[in-house]
């Protein structure tokens, strides 16, 4: 989350704007855009959203950073994921859903190790 608070005070003090002008715009308070700054908040969708149209920036370019961190730990944990007891009509579809999740996961692990 950190780069998103570093992204945030950046693009804000590129636009020349205050935490006050920011929080007017978005119509939260001040406070709540010094802790998403700080990394001491977490940003909902309207954030997101809101800086997002404020800075001229996509949601998928805010949080690459942490788009790619989970990314990374779900592939981790895919291979010692648990074996449930399931009906076998179940199991297949698990097991298919499974595998496109691993095929997702490398994916976005190959764009981002480019």
């Amino acid at each position: 989350m950190q780069d998103f608070s570093q992204c945030l005070v950046d693009s804000r003090r590129k636009a020349g704007l205050n935490q006050e002008d920011c929080a007017h715009l978005l119509g939260v308070s001040q406070s709540h855009i010094s802790r998403l700054e700080l990394g001491r908040a977490v940003p909902s969708v309207s954030d997101l959203c809101g800086i997002g149209v404020l800075f001229g920036r996509t949601m998928e370019g805010m949080v690459e950073p942490l788009f790619r961190d989970r990314a990374a730990t779900i592939r981790e944990r895919l291979f010692d994921l648990p074996e449930p007891r399931l009906k076998w009509l179940t199991r297949f579809a698990r097991h298919n859903a499974l595998r496109t999740l691993e095929a997702r996961v490398e994916r976005i692990a190959r764009y981002y190790d480019r």
